[in-house]
């Protein structure tokens, strides 16, 4: 099960190196507008500045790139039939495109109330309330991913928990080795 869970989330480490070197390398400029328009909702920014078209076309490109790969590994026969959990073949553009949106959308509920508490980006707030935050900027793209590829992909409430646990662990290490090599400007 776990190593299921990581192939059909191993787009996402291709969508974390292209972020990252964005970032880092100051690319797709032009992309590097707010979702939110600069909207305000009370008075407060939707999602603030971080929230970037640019972040959301490389989270899609990327995670059907990593989809369309996929598919090419497991229509050639290369890994064990059990691993997958959809054909990648058949269904994996629609897979990469759902996971996109999935992981965009689902950090954009964090962003709205972070805003409208007054919590920069970046930051967490103090006590239960950073403790919150924290887990939910964990987990926040992998709930999001769920709620759109459970269109596609049908998995057991276990498999779903089991994921959450992988992706905070994993979320924590890939945030930190972004940190180390100058991607990030926290630690997780």
């Amino acid at each position: 099960m776990t190593c299921q869970i990581l192939f059909l989330g191993s787009p996402l480490l291709m969508v974390a190196i292209a972020q990252g070197l964005c970032i880092k390398y100051n690319r797709l400029r032009w992309l590097r507008r707010p979702l939110d328009l600069g909207l305000r909702f009370r008075g407060k920014r939707i999602f603030g500045d971080h929230k970037t078209w640019r972040g959301l076309v490389i989270n899609v490109a990327f995670c059907i790139l990593g989809a369309r790969i996929q598919g090419w590994i497991q229509s050639n026969g290369l890994i064990a039939s059990w691993l997958p959990l959809l054909d990648y073949s058949k269904d994996g553009g629609m897979l990469g495109l759902l996971l996109g949106l999935g992981v965009t959308a689902g950090e954009l509920p964090n962003s709205f109330l972070k805003r409208q508490l007054g919590i920069s980006p970046g930051k967490r707030g103090k006590r239960v309330v950073g403790m919150a935050f924290f887990l939910f900027d964990q987990l926040d793209l992998a709930i999001g991913a769920w709620v759109f590829i459970y269109l596609i992909v049908k998995p057991s409430p276990y498999l779903i928990l089991w994921s959450l646990v992988l992706t905070l662990v994993l979320h924590v290490m890939v945030s930190s080795v972004g940190y180390v090599l100058g991607m990030r400007k926290t630690i997780v």
